[in-house]
């Protein structure tokens, strides 16, 4: 037998091109700088970019929203599911669930991705908050909130989740972290989008594999960790023992790349101002004072550079959001880089078919059942 190489986990295998996004260096989508689309741009210009590889005009955008909203609406067999979900079960489950029910509503059941891929993916980001915004409501016993022209794409999502109306500064925060978190190349989530893609799914049933990657500890702890670690530390005075304790310890520093080498993410200096500017607005400064102590310890002993869900965390509490949807919150973001890579894939037309290697036992002779034990 030849000697083949073998990736495990696929570590730096390089398993597909994609037009959508570079994160290495400068973070671009679709060539466009990401830092210049967070301050610039709104939420729904870059879903459309994203999706249309074209930034749209204003009457592109108009309609865009329109379609958006005019069909976000909830399936009536959606709405019962929401009103008879166990308490037990989480948001990102009822996520999952949810959308692969939306599918079976969806006027264009069963068409090819290249057909109508671009037009479930608008009705998915109109009625994914919708859902989630259902769940939570229906959690506290309120009726559900329908949205509102007034606002933002980020700010109907505040509304959803907090029920109270966002200012200009929380919408305009969000605004920037649904941007910064809409695509980040080819992650596990964005990799099972397009490995079902790829074999003829919908759309939908593509979104629900990705939705069914985020439901492990693995990705539900990465905002907890890091709320966790600023609730320890709790003062700027701690943050130099801890970091050093931690670093002794060999234990993880939630929020920051796991070694030098990794380098830390562009995207999170670009969100931690507008957590400065909502610590101004809601009395957190503490907790920003905390992180930035724990920023330079991190790097003055180890030269690591904080990820994006290190801000992330920290904006989502500042925005009243409760920490159980923090993750919901971020599939919202990155829902739309889910569809972008479900109609790449899609129009490519080419299946994902990886190889094992098999690694069990030579092969064992067959006993009769009469004959075993």
């Amino acid at each position: 037998m030849s000697l083949e190489l073998y990736h495990p986990g696929l570590e730096g295998v390089i398993a597909g091109e994609t037009n959508i996004s570079c994160v290495e260096g400068d973070v671009l989508y679709r060539g466009y700088s990401v830092a210049e689309l967070a301050s610039g741009a709104s939420f729904l210009e870059v879903a459309h970019l994203l999706l249309t590889e074209e930034l749209p005009f204003q009457e592109q955008l108009a309609d865009f929203r329109s379609l958006l909203w005019d069909d976000a609406e909830l399936p009536d067999s959606v709405s019962r599911f929401v009103r008879d979900l166990p308490l037990h079960v989480s948001a990102v489950d009822m996520l999952r669930t949810g959308v692969s029910l939306l599918g079976n509503d969806d006027t264009q059941q069963g068409e090819s991705i290249p057909e109508a891929g671009l037009a479930q993916a608008t009705r998915l980001l109109g009625r994914v908050p919708m859902l989630l915004g259902a769940w939570r409501r229906q959690r506290d016993g309120l009726p559900v909130i329908e949205p509102s022209p007034m606002h933002s794409y980020a700010g109907n999502l505040l509304l959803q989740l907090t029920g109270a109306e966002p200012t200009s500064i929380a919408e305009r925060a969000l605004t920037a972290a649904l941007i910064l978190s809409a695509d980040n190349a080819l992650t596990p989530s964005s990799f099972a989008t397009r490995i079902a893609a790829s074999m003829g799914a919908d759309l939908i049933s593509a979104v629900t594999a990705a939705l069914g990657t985020c439901g492990g500890p693995q990705f539900s702890q990465r905002y907890v960790a890091i709320q966790q670690a600023l609730s320890t530390v709790g003062s700027p005075e701690a943050a130099e023992r801890w970091v050093r304790y931690r670093l002794g310890e060999s234990l993880p520093l939630p929020g920051f790349g796991p070694s030098r080498e990794t380098g830390g993410d562009p995207r999170s200096a670009l969100l931690s101002r507008w957590c400065s500017e909502l610590a101004e607005e809601t009395d957190c400064r503490s907790v920003e004072e905390t992180a930035d102590a724990i920023e330079w310890a991190v790097w003055d002993m180890s030269g690591r550079s904080p990820m994006l869900t290190w801000p992330t965390a920290r904006l989502f509490d500042a925005l009243g959001v409760d920490r159980e949807l923090h993750v919901p919150l971020f599939l919202c973001s990155r829902l739309v880089g889910w569809c972008a890579h479900a109609i790449e894939q899609a129009e490519e037309g080419e299946g994902i078919r990886p190889r094992s290697r098999y690694r069990g036992a030579e092969r064992i002779e067959f006993e009769p059942l009469e004959l075993r034990g």
